[in-house]
């Protein structure tokens, strides 16, 4: 399902994060962004404990690249002679990351799903300087569970 660009009313398809009319940021993308607000529940296993899972709606994805800059290298290049982490790419993870399960997120609802369950992610590089992040799950329809008042 694509979305629609609050800048030009342009529509684009849910795998890109700027518009192929005006080049505007879509919503919520935003690679300086760290946290993004998901309002589904999501898990790594394959069952919620506090929910019942009602139905199978199907295998969803999330995909996201991101460049890394010249600064960032040379960053990087310092941090690797001297020793200690690299805090810049460690912000690019998880705003990839971040990402990555908000699209997930997104294309669970189209599918009618309110959670998803076995998330995984995948990293990769693309060419010699892109981080490609991609998270799979379940999208399922879960609901909480009664608690036994016989207990």
């Amino acid at each position: 399902m694509p979305w629609k660009c609050p800048a030009c009313g342009g529509t684009t398809e849910l795998g890109y994060n700027v518009c192929r009319k005006c080049g505007a940021a879509r919503p919520g993308s935003d690679p300086d962004e760290i946290n993004i607000q998901i309002e589904m529940p999501m898990t790594t296993t394959s069952t919620f404990e506090t929910h019942t899972i009602e139905a199978y709606r199907g295998p969803v994805f999330g995909e996201t690249i991101y460049g890394a800059n010249v600064l960032r290298d040379i960053s990087a290049v310092f941090t690797d002679v001297v020793g200690g982490r690299a805090g810049d790419y460690e912000k690019v993870l998880i705003r990839g990351r971040n990402a990555a399960l908000a699209e997930m997120s997104e294309r669970a609802k189209q599918l009618g799903a309110n959670a998803v369950i076995g998330i995984r992610f995948d990293y990769s590089t693309v060419g010699r300087s892109m981080l490609m992040i991609c998270s799979s799950g379940t999208a399922v329809i879960a609901n909480p569970r009664i608690p036994d008042a016989s207990h």
